[in-house]
């Protein structure tokens, strides 16, 4: 019979085990070594070309609890709204302004159209106009989920010749929390 000599060749089996930890073990240390490429990634979000009048405002950005607004568009002056189903004429003048909402949270945030104010030079504040939100079909409240963004519009119905300063968006309260968060005043000008 014949004698294996183990302490100088590792037998078959361990052999394999062994190449294969190995190799699982570089997999696992290149994957959490991290080239720091991942963390620069962004989305590639295609662009909306403006609609007739509106301006794009850039770099206009504020947060209320865990909603950051962008301030996208802004039309103003209009004397008219046009649905698929009404028209009417404003009292004043309608303002548009076009909102990116983004929930920075892990917990699903109710945006409410209606808590929303335009500040004008004069610092007034206008809540804005249902009639314009219903006949253009934008929404009255939005459960905007954990890290999920949505873009609508915000009407308002101003007196003619008012101007527009700024727009005072409001997130809805964090968990636990009896008040409305503070909100974020966004300059339009």
């Amino acid at each position: 019979m014949r004698h294996r000599d183990t302490r100088t060749r590792p037998p078959a089996l361990a052999c394999v085990l062994a190449s294969v930890l190995a190799v699982a073990a570089a997999l696992l240390i290149a994957g959490c070594s991290g080239s720091g490429s991942d963390a620069a990634a962004t989305y590639k979000i295609p662009a909306e070309k403006a609609r007739d009048g509106e301006s794009v405002l850039r770099g206009r950005t504020g947060q209320s609890a865990d909603m950051r607004f962008t301030v996208l568009g802004l039309s103003d002056a209009m004397t008219d709204v046009m649905g698929t189903h009404a028209a009417m004429d404003a009292k004043g003048a309608f303002t548009r302004v076009r909102v990116l909402a983004v929930n920075t949270g892990r917990d699903i945030q109710v945006f409410d159209t209606w808590k929303q104010r335009l500040v004008t030079t004069d610092g007034r504040a206008y809540s804005p106009d249902v009639n314009a939100t219903m006949i253009k079909r934008q929404p009255e409240r939005i459960s905007v989920g954990a890290s999920m963004r949505v873009e609508f519009d915000l009407w308002f119905d101003i007196p003619r010749g008012a101007k527009t300063k700024a727009v005072r968006l409001i997130g809805s309260p964090p968990v636990g929390s009896v008040s409305d968060p503070a909100p974020a005043e966004i300059a339009l000008r």
